[in-house]
């Protein structure tokens, strides 16, 4: 005798819940996409005044009203910083690719995205280099041989973005402090992602390698 499942509200529940993650996915990935092509002219930040041609924050532009909110979230700030970032790069270094993987681990971060889907949205912008098959971090004498950051006072040397905001807070040339040895926080795109305290504004960001000289 062939007995039927018993399905319940927990099930349907459940279900409901994958399709709705699904669903922001695609919503994310696809803002996502659109945001890294779309000229710096034509986002409504750029018309509102808030960035400039170069997607850099005006600072003397407050953001007061609903629509200019709308227009400059955490989610458009990260997503301007990794813009910013393939814009800066005339080739493809190891360093610059260890910079987009803690950028882009603090999207994964804020939308939820899977790391694959951040890849596919990646490889449409027409990047020349394989996300599956990134050259090995630079700065290896700052890893221990478990892959541990070791102590010590390091460089900045790009601008990183706060967790919360999105904003740009911790300047390249500006120090972080690793006062014991620093395990991995995650792993990103092969890289090894380390949450770090920025001594000047006293709040943690995330860094790999690629970002820290001594």
């Amino acid at each position: 005798m062939k007995i039927e499942p018993i399905y319940t509200t927990k099930h349907v529940d459940i279900l409901k819940e994958g399709i709705l993650s699904r669903a922001a996915d695609l919503f994310y990935a696809f803002r996502f996409l659109k945001l890294l092509v779309t000229k710096w002219e034509n986002t409504d930040a750029y018309k509102l005044g808030l960035v400039d041609r170069k997607g850099k924050r005006l600072k003397d532009k407050k953001i007061e009203t609903p629509v200019q909110k709308s227009a400059y979230t955490v989610f458009h700030r990260l997503v301007f910083n990794i813009k910013r970032l393939l814009m800066k790069i005339p080739g493809v270094s190891t360093g610059r690719l260890a910079s987009y993987a803690a950028a882009l681990f603090l999207i994964r971060e804020h939308t939820g995205m899977s790391e694959n889907q951040i890849k596919k949205i990646m490889d449409k912008v027409d990047l020349e280099f394989d996300w599956d098959n990134l050259p090995l971090q630079e700065s290896k004498w700052f890893v221990n041989i478990e892959g541990n950051l070791n102590p010590g006072t390091y460089t900045l040397v790009n601008d990183i973005a706060s967790l919360v905001t999105g904003d740009h807070i911790a300047m390249s040339n500006t120090k972080v402090k690793v006062v014991e040895t620093q395990e991995p926080y995650a792993t990103f795109l092969g890289e090894s992602i380390y949450k770090v305290l920025h001594n000047k504004t006293n709040q943690y960001i995330f860094i790999t390698t690629g970002d820290i000289t001594r």
